[in-house]
This record gives structure tokens, sequence and C-alpha cells, in this order.
């Protein structure tokens, strides 16, 4: 197999080129699928064969076998999580990117990896099996990486908690069962009950706990569940749990490193001191020093959330929703994300309502834009748009990322200002939503606000509103743009 450059930057394939490549996002849904969607495409335009494999909420699908391994010439790791099974790809050239590189432009991705495959023969992989994967990162990417696959492991607790929750309270008041439910030793009550505790108890030792494991593997795990549970004892909530993560992650991978044996030696150090050592150290480090800080920190938190209203209410809730809208889905979407479950594990249930309403703005407002003016979009972003709004009942922003792809200002402008209104209004009268992931299935779920039918009303009526903000200068702008075009021409 070779390859030649043609003069540019675009490294052609001049004979069947065959690659590997996993792509694994926070959520496992959406990004995990449109990289790989995105490279697949990308390689068939340009006659290479690949083989992609998704590490998604489902686990691991169109597994790598050995034989496609042999045959590759290189491999790409997309992703913003922690992937498994890497010690496969020992000497394989390999080119390690976030998830949403492949999503922008997979042509680029894919000219990485075959500059650094250029030189790259299946013959020699036997002179360097024994190299380790180079898995240096900085430190900033690690800690990412770190929050986003413990985000990864609690969003099913989650949704499973606040689902079963929610579905014990519907059954005590469409049935009349209120007496029942506030019975602790009734089957009702025990059901709400463990909704409760899987979101109150289990969540943030489990996002702990792969947060440390994200970073030195399997024996951080004991010590990253114990972090949890310190921070539960002490009430530092999210905040301390990522704290206790962090420290877990850290520590375990120091002790990998500094404290180690052959022989019969190693199963002590293995099965004793690094869970025993490292969760000592990590639950008297949370419990009675570093700790109680966060604790502090995570107290005033919520004594200001509790606080805000008014006109402070309506800029947390805007700021919340442009944020959403930035980058659909990627960095600062998750960041708003992490904030919001963090509010909602120290009982403040607002700021997920508002990132609830809010994702299904940029949705809507493209299937709308490109309803009312299809003379300004392409069959294939009419192809797209006439499906985004299904996206959006289910609470997904990513069916926006390919018109926020083709032109980035002018969509992801629309899209913020349209998601600040809704953000705002959210807040504004102080809905709240405890139940994550449910979609437009939220609005029968809210707490809070006035109550009643009002809540469903304001809430999904945000969401509209933004969205025909959004889909009016979507429409505008995109026309502004053609006008232009149209002019040089």
């Amino acid at each position: 197999m070779g390859l030649e450059n043609n003069g540019d930057s675009k490294v052609v394939a001049t004979t069947e080129q065959s690659l590997v490549a996993i792509t694994a996002c926070a959520a496992g849904i959406a990004h995990t699928y449109m990289a790989a969607e995105s490279l697949n495409k990308a390689a068939a335009a340009r006659n290479i064969e690949i083989h992609v494999e998704k590490q998604g909420a489902k686990g691991v699908e169109d597994r790598i076998t050995m034989n496609q391994i042999k045959r590759a010439s290189g491999v790409i790791l997309a992703h913003d999580v922690r992937l498994k099974d890497l010690e496969r790809f020992k000497g394989l050239p390999m080119v390690d990117v976030p998830v949403a590189e492949p999503i922008k432009n997979a042509d680029a991705v894919l000219d990485k990896i075959l500059n650094k495959a250029h030189d790259y023969h299946p013959e020699n992989q036997s002179k360097i099996d024994d190299e380790p994967i180079d898995d240096r990162t900085s430190v900033w990417t690690e800690i990412k990486d770190s929050v986003l696959t413990g985000i990864s492991y609690i969003i099913p607790i989650i949704i499973a908690g606040g689902m079963i929750s929610a579905i014990a309270v519907m059954i005590a008041q469409g049935f009349g069962l209120q007496s029942m439910i506030n019975d602790p030793k009734s089957w009702l009550a025990i059901l709400k009950t463990l909704g409760s505790n899987m979101l109150g108890t289990l969540m943030v030792p489990v996002l702990s706990a792969y947060m440390a494991y994200s970073i030195a593997d399997k024996p951080a795990l004991g010590p990253g569940f114990a972090g949890g549970l310190a921070a539960n004892t002490i009430a530092s909530g999210f905040l301390g749990g990522m704290l206790a993560g962090l420290l877990a992650g850290y520590l375990m991978k120091w002790m990998k490193k500094h404290i180690h044996s052959d022989g019969a030696f190693a199963g002590v150090i293995t099965f004793w001191v690094y869970p025993v050592i490292g969760t000592l150290i990590v639950a008297v480090l949370m419990l009675f020093v570093v700790g109680q800080p966060v604790a502090w920190l995570n107290q005033a938190l919520i004594n200001w959330l509790n606080g805000l209203a008014g006109a402070n209410a309506l800029l947390l809730g805007a700021v919340i929703g442009g944020m959403v809208s930035f980058d659909l889905g990627g960095p600062v979407n998750k960041a708003a994300y992490a904030f919001c479950l963090g509010a909602m594990a120290n009982g403040n249930f607002v700021p997920y309502c508002v990132f609830a309403s809010v994702k299904m703005v940029s949705a809507f407002s493209i299937s709308a834009a490109c309803l009312l003016r299809k003379d300004l979009f392409t069959d294939e972003e009419r192809q797209v748009g006439n499906q985004t709004w299904i996206l959006g009942l289910a609470g997904i922003t990513e069916g926006a990322i390919p018109f926020a792809m083709a032109d980035p200002i002018r969509a992801i402008g629309s899209f913020i200002v349209g998601s600040v209104v809704t953000g705002g209004i959210v807040a504004y009268y102080a809905i709240g939503l405890n139940v994550p992931g449910a979609g437009i299935f939220s609005m029968f779920l809210l707490k809070g606000g006035i109550g009643g039918l009002m809540n469903p009303l304001i809430w999904l009526g945000a969401a509209l509103l933004g969205a025909l903000i959004s889909t009016i200068l979507l429409i505008l702008l995109r026309k502004q743009k053609l006008n232009k075009k149209m002019a040089r021409d």
C-alpha cells in the first residue's frame, strides 16, 4: 500500500488503504455515531477502507476484529471519554482527537493518520509490538476526559433513578395513593426510595469512581467509590465527588508508577496495598482536609441558587441557555450540563429544567426554517432539517451540528439568541425538573414554578418562543448571505 501527496495538504491513497477507528462521546449517543458516519463517508470518498468501532451508550458496537487490526496501517481515536482495550493497537500509528473533530472535518483527520502511516508496513509489526502505547496527554485533557467519563457513567443512573421516582409519584397521584407513598413500608414508597437513592446516594460515588478509573484504570475504582461516599458524608455534593475522583485517580496513578513488584508479592500490592492504602488516603483527605472547604463551597452554591429570583434568575437562565447552544453538545454545552447536574444533586432543579427546555430550540428552529423557506436551503440541508425536530423532542441538540458547521456564525448566533430567551423565561418562573433525559415528556414531570397546567405551558412555550426567534434570525441571516453571494457573482 502506498501514499502520495498531490501538491496540496490532502494525502491520497494510491492503492487500497485500510484504517481502524474508535469513536466515543460522553453521552454515548449522538456524537459517537455522527463521528463514525463522517469518517465512513470521508474514507469512502477517498477509496480508503475503514472499520469504525463505536463505544457508546449501548456498549461496544461493530467491534474491530484482530484481522482488521492486522490489515490496518493506522488507528484513529476520536473520543471525549476513556476508551476500552487500546492494547490491541500496540505498534500501529495513531491519531488521538476529540470526538467533534471528524464531525467538523473528517478529511483533516484522515490526512493526519495517513501522514503518520506513510512509512508503516504491517510486516514490521513484530518489531514494535513490545512498544507501549503513548498515552501521554496534557493534565487539562486528562482532567476533561476524566470528568466526561464520570458523567457518561452516571447518565443511566440519573435517568433511571429520576424516572423510577417520577413513576412512583405519578402512580400515587393518578390512583389516589398518597397515603401509601407516605408509608415507608409500602411497596410504592420503597420504589420511590430506590429511585431517590440512585440520585442522592449512588450518583456521586459512581461519578468519582469512574473519574478515577479514567485516570488510573481499575486500581482507582475502590478509592474512587470511597472518595464519593466521603463526599456524600460531608455533604460536599457534586463538587466533592469530582474532587474525590481526581484525588483518587492521580494518587493511584502515582502509586502504580512508584509502588509495584514482580512475582508473588505483586498480588499483595494489587489486592491489598492499592485498594486499602489508596482508599484510606483518599477518605482521610476528603473527610478531614480538602473535602471540608469544598463542602463549604457546595453549601454556598446551594444558598446562592436557592436565593436567586427575578432578574438574577433570568440572567442565570440566559447564561445556561447560551452555553447549551454555543457548541451543541461540545465542551461548553457539557460544562453547562455538569453545572445543572451539580445543582440537581444539591436539590435545586431549576438549572436542569432550563437545560432541558433550551435543548429543543436549535432543532425546532432548523426544521421550521427549512419548512418556511425551502428556497434558502439545499436539498441535503432540507433532508436534515426535516428530521431535527424529532431529535429536539428527544432532547438531542447534535442534529443541528451540520448546519452549524456549514455556517457557524449565522447558525450558532441564531441558536444562541433564541436559547437565551428560553433559558431566561424558564429560570424566571423557577420551574424545576429532577428527571434528566426525558425529552418532551419532561413537561409532565415539572416541579415548583406557578404549578398546575401553567408549568408545562411556560416550559414548552419558552422553547417554542426561543425557536421562533432563532428561526426568524436564521432565515434573515441566510437570506442576507445568499444576497451577498448573488451580488458578488
